[in-house]
């Protein structure tokens, strides 16, 4: 029982009982003359278990046992989906959190800020006289400017979520959990240089806090590096289309930058591909997520061409789960368990929120458990403006919680791309290099985005696989045959001291051959990527787990990944481009041929997915630029799951076939007269021989394994059942020679119950198991 949930008047109870027992040594023991040693009256037990139970909950009665915490976001409104996504992050954290049962209990309050200012201070207002220790939110940074200041008049931290105004963090409580809009005017000028090689811009300003913020960093990044830009400001709630052909006909070929939220970037995009303009168009996050492309839904050419209106442009996110970590694809793998599908990176922003939150709610609680909420809040708020420092800071799914002086937390920026109407991550990203190599500065693979800030090209590979054929699967030594296509398609230009993407390895490969210089086909594509298409036939290594044999699923791997090259300047995506790729949940994806399993005649394929798989060695490897923030190595590769059934029915018939004969033998000799006493002993022993034969047989085709298969029961029972008629023949010899005749007959007749109720037994634990 959980001592937190009963009510005060039974813990009063519980430590009055106990003091009663502790009182007086007579009442705890009892001592018997000349016994010895004194034993424990009945009482004492109850009594020491008490204590303990005490303890623990008087510790809940007086410390905090639960804690409440606010949710100001954006449910509803034209930022709804900031809002929904954040609220998903946030609910898995605290449920995680709660299950966990470690600190106090969060309690969670939602308040639905309507995507207004409005709405933002009326929901600050309401938190401010609530019993919250602190704030996660709001979603947006119209919201935040303007509950902030009422955060601050209560002294209560607030923890944005996706909030990206360098403006938020002007109030004294508020905590910015991503970037900030003018990094990500930065990244933009950074990426339009650097990746896509153009030095001439026409920028679209929103003359709102948001779009001037962005506009500050590129125009100071684009000055530093030589873009020559055309600036256009956009007043809110004024027709654009003057605008727009304003800008088409001065910077008719230029990228159009977009500095302004979705709702008005979707309007102005519009506009300007239905004026020809082919872009490339370059926004923020407000462009950076998945659903954006349903601005368009009704539009009469995102209906005849999904996708249309999105075409070459790229946005701004904090990840994209097609080449995360491997941190945020464990955290993805949790989330889709729980929620039922992938999150995006609304949700993984909410959830570090809240797991921030939670850390500092645990070390708040813990140094004073009796303290009031004003109390709780000033602690809170303390604890935060103390992670300024980058000693061992508790790690995040986006990075360290370490905040810089203006209370900002500096995330990576991650650049997508639609394709054909879905986001994925461009060919190339710019990540940041925490400890640069002298010789990398000096060849160009690292550069200076600014004084100290160094960052690098990261490739992004699509990666894929076509399975051809499983030719064998040999359980015996732990391989299987395969026979299968893989492709990659990769960014040619990837900068100074490129890692080689076709140098892949596949570590289960025990033999065969990848000839990774001589592909079978290999071309340029008209997106700018190079393709290569190797096929690839060889014995893979597999650990099959045979304790359910023969009613056993085996998950047969094929993978690779780049030995030679760090997931910082290598990432292995899912080509989820064309129609034929591997569905994670599909019963027969057209990522597996047709015939590939036509060999196999024991097994009855289930299923096949494709999916990113990182190897990460959690060790500074005796490199001293790895101890502290970045202590681990991690490889990014890509594998390939097929799951396949054994048909059960099939393999017993085999297997067990001369079994079942020799168990009906068995039986029918059970019949035999008293006279043939040593034909009974015969078959008994026969039968036995036969079924070690036979077990041995089976255990030579499952290999070399230390464990029982679920197959050797039947042996088990099999070996039982000649035991059995072994004693039966010898128990009635002895009864009928003590003349007990009837006494004998009984002993048969319970041996012919006991043996057919042993095999009826068997047959329906296996149909059960099965």
């Amino acid at each position: 029982m959980n001592p937190r949930a009963l009510p005060s008047h039974y813990l009063e109870l519980i430590r009055d009982r106990f003091i009663f027992l502790a009182s007086s040594p007579a009442r705890l023991w009892k001592v018997k003359s000349g016994r010895g040693w004194p034993t424990a009256r009945p009482g004492v037990l109850f009594a020491l278990l008490t204590a303990a139970f005490l303890g623990l909950a008087t510790f809940e009665a007086n410390g905090v046992q639960k804690v409440e915490i606010a949710a100001a976001l954006s449910i509803t409104g034209d930022s709804s989906s900031f809002g929904g996504g954040s609220l998903e992050g946030i609910k898995a954290a605290i449920d995680e959190a709660n299950r966990s049962g470690f600190g106090p209990r969060i309690e969670l309050k939602v308040y639905d800020d309507r995507s207004t200012a409005d709405g933002a201070r009326e929901v600050a207002a309401k938190i401010a006289a609530s019993d919250a220790v602190l704030t996660l939110g709001p979603a947006i940074s119209v919201a935040s400017l303007a509950a902030g200041p009422i955060y601050a008049k209560a002294g209560l931290a607030s923890i944005t979520t996706t909030a990206t105004s360098d403006l938020i963090t002007d109030n004294p409580t508020t905590f910015r959990i991503l970037f900030k809009n003018s990094d990500q005017g930065e990244m933009l000028a950074t990426f339009l240089a650097y990746v896509l090689g153009l030095k001439r811009a026409a920028v679209m300003v929103m003359d709102d806090g948001y779009g001037r913020t962005i506009e500050k960093g590129f125009r100071d990044t684009a000055e530093r590096l030589g873009i020559e830009a055309n600036y256009y400001i956009l007043k809110p709630g004024e027709p654009m289309d003057e605008a727009a052909r304003k800008a088409v006909a001065e910077s008719a070929e230029r990228p159009v930058v977009l500095a302004m939220l979705d709702t008005e970037g979707a309007r102005l995009l519009t506009i300007l591909r239905r004026l020809g303009v082919k872009g490339p168009f370059l926004g923020g996050d407000a462009f950076g997520i998945e659903n954006f492309n349903s601005h368009f839904a009704d539009t009469p050419e995102e209906k005849q061409h999904p996708g249309y209106f999105c075409e070459n442009l790229y946005g701004i996110t904090p990840m994209l789960l097609d080449s995360a970590n491997a941190d945020i694809l464990a955290f993805a793998e949790r989330f889709k368990q729980q929620v039922g599908h992938d999150p995006g990176w609304l949700a993984v922003a909410g959830f570090d929120a809240a797991r921030l939150a939670i850390e500092t709610i645990r070390k708040t609680a813990a140094a004073d458990p009796g303290a009031t909420t004003s109390a709780l809040r000033t602690s809170a708020l303390h604890n935060l403006l103390a992670l300024d420092k980058q000693g061992s800071p508790l790690p995040g799914l986006l990075g360290p919680f370490v905040f810089d002086s203006g209370r900002g937390r500096q995330t990576a920026l991650r650049i997508g791309r639609f394709n054909h109407g879905r986001f994925e991550s461009a060919p190339l990203q710019i990540v940041p290099v925490l400890h640069p190599h002298e010789a990398e500065v000096e060849s160009g693979a690292v550069f200076e985005l600014r004084p100290g800030n160094y960052v690098r090209l990261q490739q992004v590979i699509y990666s894929g696989l076509y399975l051809n054929e499983l030719m064998w699967i040999d359980q015996a030594h732990f391989t299987f045959g395969a026979d299968f296509y893989v492709w990659l398609r990769f960014a040619k230009g990837a900068g100074a001291e490129a890692a080689d993407p076709t140098e892949i390895k596949f570590p289960d490969l025990s033999t065969g051959h990848f000839d990774r210089e001589h592909p079978v086909e290999q071309r340029e594509m008209a997106d700018g990527t190079s393709y290569r298409l190797w096929r690839v036939q060889g014995e893979f290594r597999s650990p099959f787990d045979l304790h359910h044999y023969p009613f056993d699923r085996q998950s047969l791997t094929l993978r690779f990944y780049n030995a030679r090259a760090a997931a910082d300047r290598i990432v292995y995506a899912l080509d989820e481009s064309a129609p034929d790729t591997m569905d994670s949940r599909s019963v027969t994806p057209s990522g597996v041929s047709a015939e590939a399993f036509r060999g196999l005649s024991q097994w009855k394929f289930v299923s096949a997915h494709q999916w990113r798989q990182n190897f990460v060695a959690k060790s500074s490897l005796g490199d001293p630029l790895r101890i502290g923030l970045q202590n681990y190595r991690e490889l990014s590769g890509h594998a390939v799951t097929i799951e396949l059934q054994r048909r059960s029915l099939t393999t017993l018939m085999k297997t067990l076939l001369p079994l079942w004969l020799m168990t009906c033998i068995l039986y029918a000799s059970l019949y035999f007269p008293p006279v043939l006493v040593q034909p009974k002993i015969g078959v008994a022993m026969t039968a036995v021989l036969t079924g070690m034969v036979l077990l041995n047989l089976v255990n030579s085709q499952l290999g070399a394994i230390g464990y029982t298969v679920a197959v050797e029961y039947a042996f088990y029972v099999y070996f039982a059942l000649g035991l059995l008629q072994i004693v039966s023949v010898l128990l009635s010899e002895h009864l009928r020679g003590l003349g007990r005749t009837a006494a004998a007959d009984r002993s048969d007749r319970w041996t012919r119950v006991l043996f057919i109720g042993a095999v009826v037994g068997l047959i329906a634990a296996a149909v059960i198991y099965e």
